[in-house]
């Protein structure tokens, strides 16, 4: 469940996510990657397992029809998520994998759906990251946060524009350590 930079690339898209399959490429071409790993889609399954009815209940409520998103629908799906007892085996993988980081590491805890950069839909800015996270329960929350933004309304409501259904969806999250810059940017 846990997958370091170096040990993917754009061939395990529909474990990692877009992000993830993109850091693990640049980090393979050798580019200056600040350390972390990646939570697969796998782990998201696990967690879920016992909700994922649910989770499609809630948002389910309006037939598929684009006509906007139920607000309290949305809301009942991540709360939902946000309250998941983590699995014992995937607590200590997730742990183990950020105490290598270093010693309360200060990180950035980042979503990645497997369904992003599509040719016909970009979902960047779809679902939430969260920055200068730092401990272990403050860990915890953002990944359940990045979990439960899949649900958020912004992000339903473009899956439904374009046609992606809801069941079987699941999200990767990528956990990398924050480094001090003087210029950062993005490039597309």
């Amino acid at each position: 469940m846990i997958r370091w930079f170096n040990t993917v690339g754009n061939k395990d898209l529909p474990l990692v996510g877009g992000k993830g399959a993109n850091l693990g490429e640049c980090a393979t071409a050798g580019f200056p990657v600040p350390p972390g790993f990646i939570i697969d889609t796998s782990a998201y399954t696990v967690a879920t397992q016992n909700i994922q009815d649910e989770l499609a209940a809630a948002v389910d409520t309006q037939n598929g029809t684009n006509q906007g998103v139920d607000k309290q629908a949305s809301k009942r799906a991540q709360q939902l998520i946000k309250a998941l007892e983590i699995p014992t085996q995937l607590r200590a993988q997730v742990e183990e994998a950020y105490a290598t980081l270093g010693d309360g590491a200060r990180v950035a805890v980042r979503s990645s759906a497997t369904a992003e950069d599509l040719a016909e839909a970009s979902f960047a800015g779809q679902q939430d990251s969260y920055l200068g996270i730092t401990g272990v329960d403050a860990l915890w929350d953002a990944i359940r946060g990045c979990w439960a933004s899949l649900w958020n309304e912004r992000a339903i409501s473009y899956r439904r524009k374009h046609g992606v259904p809801s069941d079987g969806l699941a999200l990767a999250v990528v956990v990398q350590t924050m480094i001090s810059a003087d210029v950062s940017g993005v490039l597309f």
